[in-house]
């Protein structure tokens, strides 16, 4: 060998040594990005959650998990070394292959951890392609990732912005070659178009606070502190209350509707109410069915009804059922009959979209428990509210108690009468109705102060309490018990929560 070719020789295995080395790196091991900020630190938790690179495929073969890992590790890199927040983590959620994430269910991860904020997002587009390597290939990417911030504690969306990012770069290798592209340049662009804009939102955000400027931002980012306090007013007592083997729950709570307005709180009326009936009434949580917003279709609906609960009841004549919807109802003029509208319902199409009322209590009423108990934290005027109405159609008077009175182990509240609507009470973050009824549960309606709340006590408590808040807000809201405490009997003076 020549002394030229012995020069060759070795540069070519000096290009190898690179090429190794580079396919070695993560996006975690470069340089963190740097980014001119405001000097404003914001002492919150900042989570960085999952991302949905589904998308992120070449030649059918996903280039994924790697992607999504490299997203995750540059947006903490970036952020933690950015130094704004009082800390910044990496939520390690694990889902089934081909599932798509459960945001409720992360954010619920997120706030056990002690976060604030919760950053994830979404791979909309991905396209790559290799040239033949002739020297080189000839690698371009295009990419459009969509990144969404979320306050913990309200489990509400503050902040979203959508990006895009095109590479093209003459490299060796192949799809390995490709997958670093993507994690190391591509990631990074995405990243760095991402990160100041997210970071001077929430720092404006902070800074208005301080101030005590109203702003809907202000008010959306930094929430939690307000809805920690109310939580704890409203926390469910640890009663003596037995457990009950053979007692089971099916709980719905809309708040964001596909196509329909938002109602608001249902999310956190349904997260409290589990928390009520496993510490305070003895159920467990096991036994309990918890589904919010997109989950709460009307195949799911009828499945846990009529399904699910007659399965696990088994002809047990002690078991006992509690049924919980807080979202939009709808009436029908045409067949004058109340729906439970579902996330994807139809106000126009009830029949086929929603779940009627009377099928609800003839479902339940023909369940083999000692005790059934519904809650309708929900209304069916169609004049507002917690209720909505067919376009062009007017509001009516709609009866909600058939076959309610004919039923001996059914007992239904409703947060209105037939023509009234179910509001929210603003200033404790819940449905006016459900609030009062937790409260009541909480110790507060047990009126003759023996340390036993009976159906007959909370009905009186729920009442009264609502309509006084209610009139203070110029809105007639009277909630109903079916059937009648005079038609129950002694029943109505059935134990609920033994507070002592």
């Amino acid at each position: 060998m020549n002394f030229l070719s012995t020069k060759k020789w070795a540069a070519i295995m000096m290009i190898g040594a690179f090429a190794v080395f580079v396919y070695g790196c993560s996006a975690g091991s470069q340089k963190p990005l740097a980014f001119q900020l405001k000097d404003q630190e914001v002492p919150v938790v900042l989570m960085v959650g999952p991302f949905q690179t589904s998308k992120v495929t070449y030649d059918g073969e996903p280039l994924t998990p790697d992607v999504e890992d490299a997203i995750k590790a540059t947006f903490h890199s970036a952020l933690k070394s950015a130094g704004v927040f009082k800390d910044v983590k990496i939520l390690v959620a694990k889902k089934m292959a081909g599932a798509p994430w459960d945001a409720e269910q992360l954010l619920t991860m997120a706030r056990a951890e002690q976060a604030d904020l919760l950053l994830m997002g979404d791979v909309k587009e991905f396209n790559a392609s290799m040239s033949a390597p002739l020297p080189k290939r000839k690698f371009e990417v295009q990419m459009r990732l969509t990144t969404e911030l979320y306050n913990v504690q309200t489990k509400r969306q503050v902040w979203r912005k959508a990006d895009y990012a095109q590479v093209g770069r003459y490299d060796w290798g192949g799809v390995a070659k490709l997958r670093e592209i993507v994690a190391e340049h591509v990631v990074r662009a995405l990243v760095a178009g991402t990160v100041p804009s997210m970071i001077g939102q929430v720092q404006t955000a902070y800074l208005n606070k301080g101030k005590n400027a109203a702003t809907e931002s202000t008010a959306a980012i930094f929430g939690g502190e307000e809805l920690v306090r109310l939580d704890a007013e409203l926390a469910p007592l640890t009663n003596p209350t037995p457990t009950k083997d053979h007692a089971y729950a099916v709980i719905f709570g809309v708040e964001h509707y596909r196509d329909l307005p938002q109602v608001d709180y249902a999310t956190r009326d349904a997260e409290m109410v589990k928390k009520y009936l496993v510490k305070s009434l003895g159920y467990r949580e096991q036994n309990i069915v918890m589904l919010l917003n997109d989950y709460v279709t009307r195949s799911q609906i009828e499945a846990r009804l009529e399904k699910w609960l007659p399965k696990q009841i088994n002809n047990n004549p002690n078991s006992e059922v509690f049924v919980y919807y807080g979202g939009h109802g709808a009436p029908d003029p045409e067949t004058n009959q109340s729906f439970l509208v579902p996330y994807d319902g139809d106000p126009s199409f009830l029949e086929t979209t929603a779940y009627g009322l009377k099928r609800l209590y003839q479902v339940l009423k023909e369940l083999p428990a000692k005790q059934v108990t519904v809650v309708l934290d929900s209304c069916f005027s169609g004049t507002g509210g917690r209720s909505v109405i067919a376009k062009g159609a007017r509001p009516m008077l709609m009866t909600v108690d058939s076959p309610v009175v004919s039923s001996e182990n059914l007992t239904v509240f409703t947060a209105a009468a037939g023509n009234q609507i179910s509001s929210a009470y603003q200033e404790k973050r819940h449905g006016l109705f459900t609030y009062f009824f937790l409260k009541g549960l909480q110790g507060e309606a047990d009126l003759n102060t023996d340390g036993v709340i009976s159906l007959r006590e909370l009905d009186g408590y729920v009442r009264n309490q609502v309509q006084t808040v209610a009139r203070r807000k110029n809105v007639d809201q009277t909630p109903q018990i079916l059937p009648a405490l005079d038609v129950m009997g002694v029943r109505a003076d059935r134990e609920l929560v033994r507070l002592r």
